[in-house]
């Protein structure tokens, strides 16, 4: 842990994991919710295993037990605990922070990199916008997940979102995406702007501007470094 703060009903820190590390099982007492900054990870529990990269939003219930073995890259983690007050106001409208659960999209990045910020460079207002951000992660959690049929029977487009994440920096293009999934451009195309409400090239930037903006707030790069 290098960082941790607690702000308003909310206790976050910022954690560092080395490459290939393999944690035990554990579980944590409370519910909490992790934001993937960089790198990826595997977490086993139960009879499952999900995979979580960058941008990805991590839900975990309470008392759940689970193991965790991390990739060949050193992974960065925002993670969020929040008091039993706030859980329990929100578990009135949704019970996603009752299941391992996790999501990855263009609102979501945005989200998640807003919260980063606000928990680095904290001021007095930062107690109001983390509460905010943090129900408006939730809530599109909470969204996401009552679309799960709707998700299920669409799995290619949730592996287009997972190749676009891992490849945002690289010169992809429509026809590339759509054999990496299996799928017609057109087909591809069509169906990722209903589920989006934007092009698959729209999607990119926006990838390639939140990471901007990550690297301006948290490195010493040059503007010229992260433009190229």
């Amino acid at each position: 842990i290098v960082k941790r703060n607690k702000i308003a009903d909310f206790r976050l820190a910022e954690t560092f994991y080395p490459p290939r590390l393999k944690q035990p099982r554990h579980r944590h007492e409370t519910a909490s919710l992790s934001f993937v900054v960089a790198g990826s990870y595997t977490e086993n529990y139960g009879h499952q295993t999900r995979t979580c990269h960058s941008s990805t939003l991590v839900l975990h219930p309470a008392q759940e037990f689970h193991s965790v073995d991390f990739h060949n890259q050193p992974v960065q983690i925002l993670n969020v605990r929040a008091d039993f007050v706030f859980l329990s106001g929100f578990s009135k409208y949704s019970k996603v922070l009752d299941s391992a659960l996790s999501f990855r999209s263009a609102d979501i990045a945005w989200l998640g990199n807003r919260l980063y910020r606000e928990f680095s460079q904290p001021d007095e207002l930062s107690a109001l916008a983390i509460e905010g951000i943090v129900l408006e992660m939730l809530v599109e959690a909470s969204r996401q997940s009552s679309n799960k049929a709707e998700q299920k029977s669409s799995r290619w487009l949730s592996e287009a979102i997972d190749f676009l994440h891992d490849n945002f920096s690289e010169s992809v293009g429509l026809e590339e995406v759509a054999k990496t999934v299996g799928v017609h451009p057109v087909h591809l195309a069509r169906a990722f702007r209903r589920q989006f409400g934007c092009t698959i090239g729209e999607y990119v930037r926006l990838l390639r501007i939140e990471f901007a903006k990550r690297q301006i707030s948290t490195t010493q790069n040059s503007l010229c470094e992260i433009a190229l």
